[in-house]
């Protein structure tokens, strides 16, 4: 159906019009938002946290280690904070008239799938963002 990147925005303005283009603009905007927040806040406390764990002067000799320990670590709570959002967005997208707000779909998962409706897509997006967010941060300080 998509063959190229024009023809997915063809067919979804010819569809859906303008506004299907921002369908599930607001679960992404908190999601990542609250992602954001809680990696480089908790990458930070871990650092420190392993870093008192094993000693100044292991600290430094392994650092990389280090950054790469604490970076899959806030990733791992950082990801437990979007998958809700990430749910509902994907849901709003993929599932025509399923619901149109995040207000609408917060409530209709709840009711469908119960609470293990939102972390559903926990394990993939684990599987995706934590090797991702170990190389950025391990990069990024080296």
């Amino acid at each position: 159906k998509y063959q190229s990147l024009g023809k997915a925005f063809k067919i979804t303005i010819a569809e859906e019009g303008v506004r299907g283009l921002g369908k599930g603009r607001a679960p992404t905007l908190i999601g990542y938002s609250m992602q954001g927040l809680c990696k480089f806040g908790f990458y930070e406390v871990f650092k420190i946290f392993y870093s008192n764990l094993i000693g100044e002067e292991y600290s430094y000799s392994w650092r990389t280690s280090l950054y790469l320990a604490a970076s899959a670590s806030a990733e791992f709570f950082a990801d437990i904070a979007l998958a809700p959002m990430e749910a509902v967005k994907v849901r709003i997208q993929t599932n025509p008239g399923w619901a149109n707000t995040l207000r609408e779909g917060v409530p209709k998962l709840l009711k469908d799938e119960g609470i293990r409706g939102f972390y559903k897509g926990l394990p993939p997006l684990w599987l995706r963002q934590i090797p991702y967010t170990m190389m950025k941060f391990s990069c990024f300080e080296r």
